[in-house]
């Protein structure tokens, strides 16, 4: 057998050890990475004054229930059920879902913060009333606000983030069926707030300011306006205000008339 020099054995040895070094670094974020993705939903809620484990659901009764959380919630889904249910969630809605169920149910959380999949509130059927601090979302990951069917109350502070493919994603508000009264803070980044059905009250604080934002109407006879009544100002970005079909009433002007990159659609 001939006779391995030091030389080449110090060579080999420092092959392998980089091999071993390398095959480390490609797979520990990988696991890493996967392992964030599916993070196990942790929580501190109580249902009716009764603490639930934690666990991907927090379900109601059928009759009128009270639905606390303290922190953020994480993958899981809150659903409230029949009744005329109250629920209430502290912390962030990170990748998870309020739905409210059957009834005339109050809905009051912080920020929509989706990061790997997406934050959504949905009122169900009957007279919502739903208070976001933000919905904020991106192209892939969507924080979406639906009233649902019924007469809804939907007030929300910024709404943020542009749509994807099919118009999926971003930051969306959606009055959906029934004569809905959406009051919102500043539309922007590709935001959009949609009344939906029926005769509508859009009011915000503006729209378009930096980059862009939407309001539509839709059908019915829409009212769009500033908050507490005021004129809303489309742009100076590529502010839009559609007050879709129908005869609308509107209470909009442009930002910067002199250069105005925003557009007002379908308003008198």
């Amino acid at each position: 057998m001939p006779r391995i020099s030091r030389k080449t054995r110090i060579a080999v040895r420092g092959a392998f050890a980089a091999s071993v070094i390398a095959t480390t670094l490609t797979t520990v974020p990988a696991h890493a990475e996967d392992s964030a993705h599916s993070a196990l939903p942790s929580h501190q809620c109580t249902v009716n004054g009764v603490a639930v484990d934690p666990g991907e659901r927090v379900t109601g009764t059928r009759r009128d229930d009270k639905i606390e959380c303290e922190n953020d919630v994480e993958n899981v889904i809150i659903f409230g059920g029949g009744g005329n249910d109250n629920i209430r969630v502290k912390g962030l809605i990170l990748d998870s879902q309020i739905l409210g169920g059957d009834g005339d149910d109050t809905i009051q959380t912080s920020h929509l913060m989706p990061r790997h999949g997406s934050s959504t509130i949905r009122g169900n059927s009957g007279d919502d009333t739903v208070i976001v601090a933000t919905v904020r979302g991106t192209a892939d990951h969507g924080a979406t606000v639906y009233g649902d069917m019924g007469n809804d109350r939907i007030t929300v502070g910024s709404v943020h983030g542009a749509p994807g493919d099919y118009a999926r994603g971003g930051g969306q508000v959606f009055g959906n069926d029934g004569t809905d009264r959406i009051t919102s803070g500043t539309i922007d980044f590709g935001g959009r707030v949609l009344g939906g059905s029926e005769n509508d009250l859009i009011e915000a604080k503006a729209v378009g300011p930096e980059a862009g934002g939407t309001i539509q109407g839709g059908p019915g006879v829409d009212t769009i306006r500033g908050t507490a009544n005021s004129v809303l100002s489309a742009g100076p970005g590529w502010g839009v205000v559609d007050g879709g079909l129908d005869v609308d009433e509107c209470k909009v002007t442009h930002a910067a008339p002199d250069r105005a990159r925003s557009t007002i659609a379908s308003c008198p």
